[in-house]
């Protein structure tokens, strides 16, 4: 991993790799491709204040292959969610997701961070989504029935970082 660098800055570019990102994993919908960027819209407006934090994972030569978005839950002490974690498509398969989720991990114990929360569908597309977070240490803490549509759950998993 030491070829990848990893950064927190967001800089006006990270609107289009952030949308080439999303688009390629062939799981969201446009409209959550759109939301995917205005995360990053956010932040550029506001800074830190917008409650959206970024890690960039990207080439030496400046090409950005993964992200993840996150930030602190409202009215708790030290609980996080993971709106976003992705890798291009043409960078799969090389722990780029678990890198960026060490990373993540890393910087949220370093300021004080106690509980990760990511969410997703129970939808089989998702099935290696839900794969990946157990891979990390996450376990499945909850579950609303029929959240997206019928048929089509939200799973709350969770990681403690204390």
């Amino acid at each position: 991993m030491s070829e990848w660098i990893f950064r927190d800055t967001v800089a006006q570019a990270d609107r289009r790799a952030v949308r080439d990102i999303v688009r390629s994993t062939g799981f969201f919908s446009a409209e959550e491709i759109d939301v995917a960027e205005e995360l990053v819209c956010e932040h550029l407006q506001k800074g830190p204040a917008s409650g959206y934090l970024f890690v960039f994972v990207q080439s030496p030569e400046g090409q950005v292959t993964g992200y993840a978005c996150y930030g602190p839950v409202p009215c708790t002490a030290r609980a996080f969610d993971l709106y976003w974690i992705a890798v291009h498509a043409d960078g799969r398969g090389r722990g780029l997701g678990k890198a960026l989720m060490h990373e993540v991990e890393r910087r949220l114990r370093a300021s004080g961070g106690g509980k990760l929360i990511a969410e997703t569908s129970s939808r089989d597309q998702y099935a290696p989504t839900q794969a990946f977070y157990r891979s990390c240490g996450f376990i499945e803490e909850a579950r609303i029935r029929d959240y997206y549509a019928p048929g089509e759950d939200i799973l709350y998993f969770t990681k403690s970082l204390g």
